[in-house]
Order: structure tokens, then C-alpha cells, then sequence
């Protein structure tokens, strides 16, 4: 769901949500700036963590794939504000280092992929909560609706500016993006409530909020990133829902 250069055509589109996505990350990266006692350390290794599972792709649909964001796990442990400037650090290094998703477009892929899904995960853990089955139900459908929202986000520019049918790419990225969810938003929840269970204290937002990542804690999430890293090879081959879509952006007028 990485957008590439050259596909948004209408430069006022371009231009208007890469300041959109631009700024939200300006101000998500002052407010983290103003977050004292969070771990440095353990936001850099969520970091690594959300690098290696975004290579990952696993099949979703008959010849299409798909891959975690991570929104939710990191919404949930760092925070709205410092997980949008760890979701925009792993855009900005895919983008300019592994040629996955476009610099010119950075902004509309913060936009959908960073601020959007955080944005989502905050406000359904401030309707459901952040404790017990709250955390739970926060974990799914904060993930589902980030991922329902930057997919239409996405749909609407690639229909405003590049001339894609409404009729085709609302139904086909929206409903990808909402099946991706749902089973991301599923995992988020086993892992949140198991880090709920055995570390409670790196939940943002808990009674012991800023409480240094202890060592434990950062092995399991190291042999995570190794395990996650190890499984890059084995990736699926699919394209994803926007891969799949861009041959027919002109063929469905």
C-alpha cells in the first residue's frame, strides 16, 4: 500500500496531502519530543521490529498480498505521537533506501499508513480503553478502522489525482485494507494483552507510564525482529491490493 512516485498526476493533489501528511508529522514529532521518560531505545527497536514486518507479505487474496502496518502495536505501546514519528522514520528509510513507496509522496504515505491508523488507534482506545477486554476490542477495531481510513484516504487520491475510477478502487482497496485489518487487528490484541499480562509497564498510558523497557522485554522484541527478518525470504511473491489495482487506473473510466 506504499504509493510510488509518478502516479498522482494532479500536482495540486500531490501538494495538498504531502502538506497534510508533512504537518502531522511535525507536530506528532514536537509532541514526542515533550513525552519524557519513554525509552529511546525501545522506540528504536519497534522501529526495526515494524521495518522487518512490513517486508513481510502473506497472501490475502487469490493473487494478492498484504502486510502488517503495525499502527496498532505501537499506538499502543510508544503513543499516538512518538508512534507516527516511528511509523514516518520506516517510510522515510523504505522509501529513500529500498525504493518502497516514492520521496515525492511521502507526505500522502504518511498520511495513510502513519497518521491516519494512529489517529484510529488512540480514539478507539479512549472509547474502549486500555486495560482488560477494552484493550482487546481497542487492539481490532482501532486497527481495522486506521486501516479502512487510509485506505479510503488513499482511494480518494488516487481518484482525484490520477484519474481513477471510483467505482473499481473504493470497493477493491477499502475491502483489502478492511480483511488486512481485521486480521492484524486480531494478532495486535493476543500481543498487546500478552505484553498487558507480562510487562503491563510499556503500554502507554498505564499507572507506570515512561518505566524503562526492562531487558527482558527487549530480547523477546529482538528475537522478534530476528524471526521476522529471517522470514523475509519466504515472503509472498503477490502483489498487493495496489499493485493489483494500478493496471486498471485508465482501462475503467
Amino acid at each position: 500500500m506504499h504509493l510510488a512516485d509518478g502516479i498522482l498526476s494532479d500536482p495540486r493533489v500531490l501538494v495538498g496531502l504531502d502538506l497534510v501528511g508533512g504537518g502531522g508529522l511535525v507536530i506528532a514529532a514536537r509532541r514526542a519530543g515533550a513525552e519524557a521518560g519513554r525509552d529511546v531505545a525501545w522506540t528504536g527497536l519497534f522501529g526495526a521490529f515494524l521495518l522487518a514486518a512490513q517486508a513481510v507479505n502473506v497472501p490475502l487474496l487469490p493473487g494478492t498480498s498484504a502486510h502488517a502496518i503495525g499502527a496498532g502495536l505501537v499506538t499502543l505501546t510508544l503513543g499516538p505521537a512518538r508512534a507516527v514519528v516511528t511509523l514516518g522514520a520506516v517510510l522515510f528509510i523504505q522509501a529513500l533506501l529500498l525504493g518502497d513507496g516514492g520521496l515525492t509522496v511521502l507526505g500522502v504515505n504518511l498520511l495513510n499508513l502513519a497518521l491516519l491508523p494512529a489517529f484510529a488507534v488512540e480514539l478507539a482506545a479512549r472509547v474502549f480503553g486500555r486495560q482488560g477486554r477494552g484493550l482487546a476490542v481497542t487492539a481490532v477495531l482501532g486497527t481495522l478502522l486506521g486501516n479502512v481510513a487510509g485506505a479510503t484516504a488513499l482511494a480518494s487520491a488516487l481518484v482525484l489525482g490520477a484519474g481513477a475510477s471510483a467505482k473499481l478502487t473504493f470497493p477493491w482497496l477499502v475491502g483489502a485494507q478492511a480483511l488486512a485489518g481485521l486480521a492484524e487487528g486480531v494478532l495486535t490484541a493476543i500481543a498487546v494483552r500478552e505484553i498487558e499480562r507480562r510487562t503491563p509497564r510499556l503500554l502507554f498510558g498505564g499507572r507506570t507510564q515512561g518505566v524503562r523497557a526492562p531487558g527482558a522485554a527487549i530480547a523477546w522484541a529482538a528475537i522478534a525482529v530476528g524471526a521476522l527478518t529471517a522470514a523475509i525470504p519466504l515472503a509472498s511473491s503477490a502483489p498487493d491490493a495496489l499493485e493489483r489495482l494500478l493496471p486498471e487506473l485508465h482501462a475503467h473510466p
